[in-house]
């Protein structure tokens, strides 16, 4: 998995971070990362130009086309009713309102599972193109023998430190997400009963909260 898929010209994620020059003021920064999960959404395949993009806080799955990226970007990714701050690489070709008030429907979906990511490139650090695997292994063993099924795992794009390999960032139903850092495998069991299952936070792994993925 590439370390950082914004950069990787043609990918959604590339055309993504393009965009976010021209739309998106600095003020309300939005990170974009490339995940691939072991419960792939939609169940008919995406056609050509086609994307699925898992939105979170907002904890939504929303399927569109490359053309309709800037109206994505407007609809989903600008926060409503949010005083406009000053960005100099903002073009004015065709405003953000504009593109907010298309017509343009998307296929959109509430997640419902929750999700446990885990940093699996191994370019930037082989530790994390190494532990990831190890740790989604491990994560859907513990997770089928708790009989957590709606609890689900994947691997994402580089995130954190090097010295915080792996990385593992999990998303409840409800509440703010939770990073933690330096976890190995024999850490899974514990982070399931602890976490998952009772919602309390294990401090020495404890790295914060991520708004989106």
């Amino acid at each position: 998995m590439p370390p950082r898929i914004e950069l990787s010209p043609g990918t959604l994620s590339s055309e993504i971070n393009a965009l976010k020059r021209q739309m998106l003021s600095p003020m309300h920064p939005v990170a974009v990362s490339n995940v691939v999960v072991n419960h792939p959404l939609p169940n008919e395949p995406l056609r050509p130009q086609e994307h699925y993009v898992y939105l979170y806080p907002d904890r939504k799955a929303i399927r569109f086309e490359t053309k309709d990226l800037a109206t994505f970007i407007a609809r989903y990714l600008v926060p409503e009713d949010k005083p406009e701050v000053y960005n100099p690489f903002k073009q004015q070709v065709e405003t953000t309102k504009s593109y907010q008030q298309s017509s343009i429907e998307f296929e959109e979906h509430d997640i419902t599972d929750e999700l446990v990511l885990i940093c699996g490139h191994g370019s930037r650090d082989v530790r994390c193109g190494v532990l990831g695997p190890l740790l989604q292994r491990e994560f859907d063993q513990v997770l089928t023998h708790e009989k957590l099924s709606h609890v689900k795992t994947g691997q994402i794009t580089h995130i954190g430190g090097h010295a915080y390999a792996g990385n593992v960032v999990y998303f409840p139903r409800q509440g703010e997400s939770v990073w933690y850092g330096r976890v190995f495998p024999e850490d899974v069991q514990g982070i399931v009963d602890t976490t998952i299952k009772q919602g309390m936070i294990i401090r020495d792994k404890y790295r914060g909260y991520v708004d989106g993925a």
